[in-house]
């Protein structure tokens, strides 16, 4: 009884202290981020393509502006997020403008909302060293801080909502599914996850657990339900579909806008060679590319499919897909690494090896982010980042396998003990 009662102080005085360790994270996420963006003004074209989206939905609404606007290619969640907080910021008689706080105000309440979401989607793994970890390379990463405090760009948001949707999909299938909605109606790079979901279902559904994927299906078309019937009613459903979803595509017809991956010089292209240029003499540079995508995504699902199903393994997983997105095929931007790299931030919740890669992965990530928005893009610095993501992708695909391979020695292990159980049980004769 006495123990007890000395435990009970101590797990309180360590309550107490991780409490003040994520109210410093906070403030100093926070306090950066405030001060970065109010010193530099960032990539402009992209701001003032927000703020002209602003004012195109206060003008016509929602409902309408993919019909009577223009140049509107995202989908409507981050739409409606900025009218919520353009709304807001009326109030106090500040109106948004391209490079200036009064805009990526909203940018930072969204990293500090994601931050408040890690907290609690972290809850289970306690008070422990590697839940602060994972919660400051969240706060204070370098990439994640310049995406949205410098640059001024909303990758945080759907990166955040894919995490989430795998975490919870263990235990809450209908959450994840309404987050993966949410995820889809942020940024259409959440499509990603489809790989993912489908091996896990899959394996459900053949053990006859029926349930899991009646309840994500449930939540998924709550929420895609209410949006589709939202736009439907106002007249601009397939406007929405066609100017947030397919718009983009092809844009630009080269093999890299600005990304770091193999199509930057690692293999003698040029970033400005079309992608139309055949090899072989038949197959297209962006064909090769998604043919190298799908092989990657292939093994991704084979190393799941032999996985224990958890929400490591589902992260991991994600991390691959997401990342290999992003070095393999062409016309990739820069800011497509953003889900691999909190995907992978969330794995070090579950595995240490995962630690390194994901702060090397931080760096590579915001020089990458920095050359762009700097226009110091040198080729020679440029490869090095790209050495290092290549790099950093070898190794997720050996992890993988070093994983699939110890599952299959275990359930092989397991096999034969239960033969051998059987052999030494006495026959009925």
């Amino acid at each position: 009884m006495k123990r007890h009662d000395k435990e009970r102080p101590n797990k309180a005085s360590a309550g107490r202290r991780f409490a003040v360790w994520l109210i410093v994270l906070a403030v100093a996420a926070v306090l950066i981020r405030l001060a970065l963006a109010s010193r530099y003004g960032g990539f402009m074209s992209d701001q003032e393509l927000f703020v002209d989206w602003m004012r195109q939905v206060r003008q016509r609404g929602l409902g309408t502006v993919y019909i009577e606007g223009s140049n509107i290619n995202y989908p409507p969640l981050f739409l409606l997020i900025m009218e919520a907080y353009r709304s807001a910021a009326g109030l106090f008689g500040i109106v948004p403008a391209a490079g200036e706080l009064s805009f990526k105000g909203v940018l930072i309440a969204l990293d500090l909302a994601a931050f408040g979401a890690a907290v609690l989607l972290t809850r289970s793994s306690g008070r422990t060293a590697g839940r602060l970890f994972v919660l400051a390379l969240l706060a204070l990463n370098p990439a994640l801080i310049f995406g949205s405090a410098v640059w001024g760009q909303v990758d945080m948001l759907h990166s955040l909502l894919m995490a989430a949707s795998l975490l919870l999909l263990p235990g809450s299938p209908p959450a994840a599914g309404a987050l993966f909605a949410l995820a889809l109606l942020s940024k259409f790079q959440a499509v990603t996850l489809l790989a993912v979901f489908g091996i896990y279902f899959l394996r459900l559904l053949l053990r006859r657990e029926f349930r899991p994927p009646a309840l994500f299906a449930a939540g998924f078309a709550g929420v895609t339900g209410a949006c589709a019937a939202f736009f439907a009613w106002s007249g601009g459903l397939q406007a929405m579909l066609k100017g947030a979803y397919l718009s983009a595509v092809g844009m630009y017809p080269q093999v890299t806008m600005n990304a770091m991956n193999v199509w930057y010089y690692f293999i003698g292209t040029p970033p400005t060679t079309p992608d139309t240029t055949k090899v072989l003499g038949f197959l297209s540079l962006r064909t090769a590319g998604f043919l190298l995508l799908a092989l990657c995504v292939v093994y991704a699902a084979a190393c799941l499919w032999r996985s224990r199903m958890d929400a490591a393994a589902l992260l991991k997983s994600a991390a691959l897909v997401n990342f290999a997105f992003f070095m393999l095929p062409t016309e990739i931007h820069e800011r497509y690494s953003v889900p691999a790299l909190v995907l992978a931030v969330f794995v070090c919740l579950y595995d240490r090896r995962w630690r390194l890669p994901a702060v090397l992965l931080s760096l590579s990530v915001t020089a990458n982010l920095w050359m762009v928005q700097a226009e110091r893009i040198g080729v020679y610095p440029g490869l090095a980042v790209v050495y290092v993501n290549v790099a950093l992708l070898l190794w997720m695909l050996l992890a993988l396998g070093r994983e699939m391979r110890a599952g299959r020695s275990s359930d092989t292990a397991d096999r034969n003990a239960k033969g051998r159980r059987k052999a030494r049980a006495p026959g009925i004769g």
